[in-house]
């Protein structure tokens, strides 16, 4: 009985250390995270990264509405892209500018800057890339 317990203990010391080593990164609330690196993801606020080199697939949408009498207009994106490089535990969040209007939020998407927060407070401006420029960018590293 006390190897069984030593032995959960040593295995629950041992997955909080993964844990404690990877990063994550939460998003806006009208951002989606589609994909890290191909393998899809559903319904998650918050992904768990390990270090290293990540492809994230990102998609925008959000509903204007002009009046109340509105049933609303809907922009969505098609699927955006950021290369994240994790390098240790850090926590990342995505932010989007303030959108006040549909014609706001198309212009956003034709140049889709976002803010990148770590660990909440040093923070950078991204471009997101299309999926065209994703594989131009691809294709000049090789």
């Amino acid at each position: 009985m006390k190897t069984k317990l030593t032995l959960a203990i040593a295995m629950g010391l041992l997955l909080s250390s993964f844990t404690a080593q990877s990063a994550s990164i939460t998003f806006h609330d009208d951002l989606d995270v589609d994909s890290v690196n191909g393998v899809i993801v559903e319904f998650q606020r918050e992904v768990d990264l390990g270090q290293g080199l990540h492809l994230l697939e990102i998609s925008y949408s959000d509903l204007f509405q002009d009046n109340a009498d509105d049933s609303g207009y809907w922009v969505k994106s098609e699927p955006l892209y950021l290369r994240l490089d994790v390098q240790g535990s850090e926590t990342y969040h995505l932010d989007i500018p303030e959108l006040y209007s549909a014609d706001d939020a198309k212009d956003f998407l034709q140049n889709p800057i976002i803010s990148l927060t770590t660990d909440g407070n040093n923070y950078k401006n991204i471009t997101l890339l299309s999926q065209s420029q994703l594989f131009t960018l691809l294709l000049h590293e090789k």
